[in-house]
């Protein structure tokens, strides 16, 4: 039986992979300026929030393995910080 805290960053690997199928969906009839709206990356498995960015801010997100997209105030994984506020949504960074 897993355990709750890997259960968690199992919840947010699930949501990584469908923002990676949706950015390669996307990415071809989408110009890099207009928002694409993402799933928030936190580790609450019932979460549907939503995280409007641009291509090219989720591949700069992306270029960091360890950092994920999130709505303010959602379920971090234990040491899991956040590195930076933007409107509306924060970047965490998993312990190395």
């Amino acid at each position: 039986m897993m355990n709750r805290d890997a259960r968690l960053e199992e919840n947010q690997h699930v949501f990584r992979n469908a923002n990676e199928r949706l950015s390669g969906v996307v990415e071809a009839g989408v110009v890099s300026a207009d928002p694409v709206p993402f799933l928030c990356e936190c580790a609450d498995e019932e979460c549907m929030g939503r995280v409007d960015l641009t291509l090219d801010e989720y591949r700069e997100l992306r270029s960091h393995e360890r950092q994920f997209v999130m709505l303010h105030g959602h379920a971090r994984t234990e040491g899991e910080e956040i590195v930076a506020e933007r409107n509306g949504y924060d970047i965490t960074k998993k312990p190395s």
